[in-house]
């Protein structure tokens, strides 16, 4: 599904919910009310049928009925009177009782029992009125609602001293008018708002795939050649251009690790094409040499040892850019690795002076033919670069869960920008600082790699130009 059907489907279905229960709840407070108007007109209608007070005959109980009858409308003028007022459009959708015990009652319609009705209905709540004739002194209506013949009635009884009025009406005929007028207004209603739904859930998902559709012209332009390209964050709202922050962010670290990997190539392409090149110098020379014992079989070793250092440590680089070196832990004393070759160091130089302070039982987990090529990548550095005669500090401690091993040497000055490439793989420095010295540019890049596959960390620490302070740290891992 595409993304802008997804928008305007739930567009569609959000306004079309909304406007159902808008419609659902309106309706809910028009009967509410209406309901609440007629409990009013029945108590109203029911007030006006008490008749005026007249002196009961004991003796002539029809003469009553009769006096009841004209002091009201009666028969089919009083039903046809409360029929227009109640706005119902039958007789037999009203029930009607007017009078009292001793009098008799006039009931309508016929063929319903209307006491009895009365007598089973569970009044909700009396509503005392105030009249001015004497005799309806402490009148009080009371309402009911009740089912009858499968219909909803709603009910108003009064009582005034001995009289009593009771007007029931069917609910449905009340309201047929009101929910005539509400289907008549929804047929118009209902295909006008789901016209305007449809053109606003259009307008809505145009304009918010608009945006995504720049973003993609934008993207289409960047290509493995040109990754220089960057996404454009101006008139954008606040959560594309954080979308855009992202893209752009992930294209510097990819155009960063493409260009890394192009010098990288081109490096070890160089690094390799001198050994191999003194390898053919070397096997041509024995081939058209009529002696072969004049072959130089030592500088052929060498340059086999040097192809073969380089091609090892390349392949443990690539192992770690790709987070697959792998590692055999086991317990590791860096005191006694650390001491070890310390006393390499010192067989190899009489002039260099050492200032060591190794704490004893420095155990951790770890890979010894990684950690020791670490450590020897460093001590080999600080061989070949420091200046002999100034000394050299190498510290190791434990430091709260870690090991730090902190080396320090004396060099020739060194300016910040040279400093920050150190780390860089087959940089090896001014020309001023390497001449007469072999080596393949490889060793800290590597040595850093590994203590980072150990959960550590190499860093080159701020110190003077004429100062190199290395701090390698390593978890204690139990």
């Amino acid at each position: 599904m595409y993304f802008r059907t997804r928008i305007f489907a739930i567009s569609i279905l959000t306004v079309t919910a909304v406007l159902a229960l808008v419609i659902s709840l309106s309706w809910s407070r028009i009967m509410t009310v209406e309901l609440t108007n007629l409990d009013s007109r029945l108590c109203m209608e029911a007030k006006r049928l008490i008749p005026k007070r007249t002196l009961p005959d004991t003796n002539n109980p029809a003469a009553n009925i009769n006096n009841l009858r004209d002091t009201s409308l009666s028969g089919s003028r009083l039903m046809t009177d409360l029929t227009d007022k109640l706005r119902v459009s039958s007789p037999n959708q009203l029930m009607l009782s007017v009078g009292s015990a001793e009098q008799g009652f006039l009931t309508a319609p016929t063929g319903v029992d209307v006491q009895d009705v009365i007598s089973r209905l569970h009044w909700l709540s009396a509503e005392p009125l105030a009249l001015t004739d004497n005799y309806k002194a402490n009148a009080v209506c009371q309402f009911a609602f009740f089912e009858h013949q499968q219909n909803q009635w709603r009910a108003s009884l009064l009582q005034a001293s001995n009289q009593q009025s009771f007007i029931a009406v069917d609910v449905a005929a009340t309201t047929s008018q009101l929910t005539s007028t509400l289907q008549a207004a929804l047929i118009v209603v209902i295909p006008f708002s789901l016209l305007l739904s449809i053109l606003g859930a259009w307008f809505i998902a145009t304009n918010t795939i608009r945006p995504i559709n720049r973003l993609h012209k934008a993207m289409d332009k960047v290509t493995q050649k040109d990754l220089s390209h960057r996404l454009p964050e101006h008139k954008e709202d606040k959560e594309f251009k954080m979308l855009i922050d992202a893209y752009n962010t992930m294209l510097d670290r990819l155009e960063d690790s493409f260009r890394q990997v192009s010098r990288f190539t081109a490096d070890a392409a160089h690094e390799l094409k001198t050994p191999l090149t003194v390898l053919r110098g070397k096997l041509e020379q024995a081939v058209l040499s009529e002696n072969s014992s004049q072959l130089d079989l030592n500088a052929i070793l060498d340059e086999v040892g040097h192809l073969s250092a380089i091609t090892r440590k390349l392949l443990l680089l690539s192992q770690a850019d790709s987070g697959s070196m792998a590692l055999h832990f086991e317990p590791i004393n860096i005191t006694e690795l650390v001491d070890e070759l310390i006393a390499d160091m010192t067989l190899l130089s009489d002039e260099l002076e050492l200032d060591c302070v190794i704490e004893k039982g420095l155990i951790i987990q770890g890979d010894i033919v990684l950690l020791k090529q670490l450590l020897n990548n460093l001590l080999v550095n600080v061989m070949r670069y420091s200046l002999h005669h100034k000394g050299v500090t190498i510290h190791a401690r434990q430091n709260e869960s870690a090991i730090e091993v902190v080396i320090s040497n004396f060099c020739l000055p060194i300016p910040h920008d040279v400093r920050v490439k150190l780390f860089d793989r087959f940089y090896r420095g001014e020309p001023a600082h390497t001449q007469g010295i072999s080596g393949s540019g490889l060793g800290l890049s590597l040595a850093r790699e590994i203590a980072r596959a150990h959960g550590g960390d190499l860093t080159l620490e701020p110190s003077d130009s004429e100062v190199v302070t290395m701090r390698l740290l390593l978890p204690i891992v139990k």
